[in-house]
């Protein structure tokens, strides 16, 4: 990444260009009618000069997180839950007869896990017989399918909650499990994004859509502290004061009940069993956040040639998420450059396909760097990790790049596939920038 630094007329401008749309003259700048405020070294009127960006990274970063706070409202780049909206798109339809109801909800301002435990106090049932094919984040619009069993549609469709309105009902023969969706489809309004942004904005984005997009979890994947992935690694290593130190804090102990419970049950019961107590969604949402921390680790290791094939990939299909291993790079490089296939990371788990030679390698020496072992993922506080194979990127089908008719902002309209980030294609196109709604 490079950024080119000139002085005209005692302003300055810092230019930010991706790597990876380089071919474009157009660029984001950034404007200041003096330089200090950057805290750079000043330059004669008229001189350019170009620069490796890592020399610029503290200035520049600086200067950007300076602008936007100053631009967007409490530092979002969403400043209404309506600019982040998100529809899931089904996996399958459901069968008309079973124990269990599937039904379809808008929330506003609500998470999922919210949302469910609001209905399941009204339908006086445990969220234990909920089911979802995944989270989806508060501070957005969504639209979503949920299940729950041994209760009729007709009672779910009577359901009243404040932000909650549910759009259909129908019966099912299992529960709704997590993964069991197709995609999800986005409409993000970019505030404060001038319309002569646009054109470049629409060259990067049929840029993404040839190339695919960078699959690493978003941000909030690690949880509102970003600790989330920390506590999983003490649960996988064992290191339960660790454990405790994270979720027993003066605040957490203020205001959630399951800290609580567990300071209180520390006084009679041996701290291995007080960790197992922590309800079994939360220990595996903090499981998998520590897998997630590991595979984008080893998406960092091979930006930015996320499509290039190694002797011993295990690459997937995108058509079908099929993997198979990579052993004459050259002959599928152009199932690769078409989009296909791509490599995958490591979900680390029991069962997870494992790569050979460099690839092997380098995933390994993640988790030396760790001092975690692959034999520590089979079964962690009573939670099976079976792991799996994710692409290093995915597919993007654009439906719209346009200027918002009223105020300064672009909308964007997307499908990614199930699993996809759509805060990832924000800061694709963006940047530095890191947007605070996510799904």
């Amino acid at each position: 990444m490079y950024a080119v630094y000139r002085t005209d007329n005692n302003a300055c401008s810092i230019h930010y260009i991706n790597a990876r749309f380089t071919n474009y003259v157009s660029h984001f700048s950034l404007l200041f009618a003096d330089a200090s405020l950057l805290s750079i070294p000043q330059f004669y009127a008229d001189s350019k000069q170009i620069f490796p960006f890592s020399q610029f990274d503290r200035w520049a970063n600086r200067a950007y997180n300076s602008v936007m706070t100053k631009t967007h409202e409490d530092d979002q780049m969403f400043k209404e839950p309506e600019d982040f909206i998100v529809e899931e798109l089904p996996l399958y339809e459901p069968s008309g007869a079973g124990t269990h109801t599937y039904f379809a909800i808008r929330k506003r301002n609500l998470s999922t896990l919210e949302a469910i435990n609001r209905i399941a106090q009204e339908l006086q049932a445990s969220t234990r017989d909920f089911g979802y094919a995944g989270l989806k984040d508060k501070n957005a619009v969504t639209t979503q399918i949920l299940s729950v069993e041994g209760i009729a549609p007709e009672q779910v469709l009577r359901i009243e909650q404040p932000d909650i309105e549910v759009l259909w009902a129908e019966r099912h023969t299992h529960k709704l499990r997590v993964g069991h969706l197709r995609g999800n489809r986005f409409e993000l309004i970019l505030h404060d994004m001038p319309h002569d942004t646009l054109p470049l904005i629409k060259a990067m984005m049929a840029q993404l859509v040839t190339e695919g997009v960078p699959n690493r979890f978003g941000t909030q994947r690690f949880g509102n502290k970003n600790d989330s992935h920390l506590i999983g690694k003490a649960l996988v290593k064992a290191e339960w004061e660790t454990v405790l130190h994270y979720l027993l804090t003066e605040d957490a102990l203020q205001v959630d009940s399951v800290a609580r419970r567990m300071q209180q049950e520390l006084a009679r019961k041996p701290v291995e069993k007080v960790i197992t107590s922590i309800p079994h969604r939360l220990r595996k949402l903090y499981l998998s956040a520590y897998q997630a921390h590991l595979f984008n680790s080893i998406l960092e290791k091979r930006m930015p040639h996320l499509g290039k094939l190694l002797t011993g990939d295990i690459a997937v299909k995108h058509s079908n998420g099929a993997p198979f291993l990579v052993k004459d790079p050259t002959t599928e490089q152009p199932r690769a450059d078409a989009l296909e296939i791509s490599p995958s990371g490591p979900i680390f788990g029991y069962k997870m396909r494992m790569p050979t030679g460099e690839v092997l390698d380098l995933e390994t020496a993640i988790l030396a760097d760790e001092s975690v072992r692959l034999e520590k993922f089979r079964k962690v506080v009573g939670i099976r990790l079976p792991g799996t194979r994710r692409p290093l990127r995915m597919p993007i089908q654009l439906h719209e790049v346009s200027a918002v008719d009223s105020g300064i902002g672009i909308r964007l309209r997307f499908t990614l596939p199930a699993g996809g980030y759509a805060t990832v294609v924000v800061e694709e196109l963006l940047g530095n920038i890191q947007p605070s709604k996510s799904v």
